[in-house]
């Protein structure tokens, strides 16, 4: 049975490949892997770790063709893009002009899984893109908000926590790590000077080097400002390439005890080489708080508003104090993640 999916993402963001990448893993095994990639580079292709045995489609029109011929012929898998759901009137529509198709499929004995998927705000939209993920196998959200917003399927760590140091490696990862880590959203709040000197004497009182990074190619000049004005070093993008960047990323966080970020999957893949999370997240649960919440990590957000010089610093060092049932919950999580890997593949056994 092929399986179709699309694994378009920004072309600047490691986070967008390394949970693709990590997607098309679970779904390779299950049946012959179609992916659309689009226009997208090699560079951002080198994240997505795709085989010599992937048919890659490169433009909408072949795409749409191949789905169209294998809907009147074959059972066949739908696949649908892992990542944030926005919804708007333009991605409801695009669901629903799905529908017919995949239930088409499901008459033919085909299926369609929809997995991965965190949603940013809950609007009226939700009601005509609930109808069409009716008509999926399996349901998965990453964090319990947008299950709820839905009012469908479970809930599922985010695909990105399979990737990283080996189980065994993880929670035997020395907590005697020289950097902290800093990657802040280039479009978000810019932290001001009380926040900087609250983030500068938790690095002097823990004796750790900062290291402003660029999880996103945009946020570049924001980290080289960030390490400017705490004293560090600046790890931004070197050139396009994405599988280059996320290594280079992976080996800062491989020597990091804590990573503070307002970027999910800064705080994901982190936690995946060993780096504890310090999640901003002001004004209510934040994505990322809400993916580590649905894994069981709590307790590790700060906010751009400190109650106190001393706030930071409480709350690293209780973090720390929990280095060890944080990283279970990441091995638990990727249980999670292979035991949703089976479901997919039973649907084409």
């Amino acid at each position: 049975m092929r399986i179709f999916a699309s694994a378009m993402g920004q072309i600047d963001n490691v986070g967008d490949t390394v949970l693709r990448r990590a997607f098309l893993n679970a779904l390779r095994d299950a049946g012959e892997l179609q992916v659309f990639v689009g226009a997208r580079s090699d560079a951002y292709l080198s994240g997505l770790g795709l085989h010599d045995t992937d048919r890659v489609y490169r433009t909408s029109a072949e795409w749409r063709r191949e789905i169209s011929r294998s809907t009147l012929r074959e059972a066949s898998v739908y696949a649908f893009n892992a990542g944030e759901m926005e919804l708007q009137r333009a991605y409801a529509l695009r669901y629903l002009r799905l529908a017919p198709h995949l239930a088409l499929n499901r008459l033919r004995g085909g299926h369609a899984v929809h997995a991965g998927f965190g949603v940013r705000q809950k609007t009226g939209w939700r009601i005509p893109v609930a109808a069409t993920l009716r008509l999926c196998d399996l349901v998965a959200w990453r964090d319990a908000y947008s299950r709820a917003a839905m009012g469908l399927g479970r809930v599922a760590p985010d695909w990105a926590f399979a990737t990283g140091a080996a189980d065994v490696d993880l929670l035997a990862s020395t907590p005697d790590r020289p950097l902290l880590a800093v990657s802040v959203r280039y479009n978000g709040r810019r932290p001001d000077a009380a926040w900087l000197s609250a983030l500068r004497n938790l690095a002097d009182t823990l004796e750790l080097e900062i290291v402003a990074v660029a999880q996103i190619e945009r946020d570049g000049p924001l980290a080289e400002e960030l390490a400017a004005s705490l004293g560090g070093t600046a790890l931004v993008w070197g050139g396009p390439d994405h599988a280059e960047q996320e290594l280079r990323l992976r080996e800062v966080y491989q020597r990091s005890l804590l990573v503070v970020t307002d970027r999910l999957h800064a705080a994901v893949i982190g936690l995946t080489e060993g780096a504890l999370p310090l999640v901003i997240a002001d004004g209510g649960p934040s994505k990322a708080a809400r993916t580590l919440d649905a894994v069981g990590i709590k307790g590790a957000t700060i906010g751009w508003t400190l109650p106190d010089p001393a706030g930071l610093e409480r709350r690293a060092r209780d973090v720390i104090s929990r280095r060890e049932p944080i990283l279970r919950h990441v091995v638990e999580a990727r249980a999670a993640l292979r035991e949703l890997t089976g479901c997919i593949r039973k649907l084409t056994a």
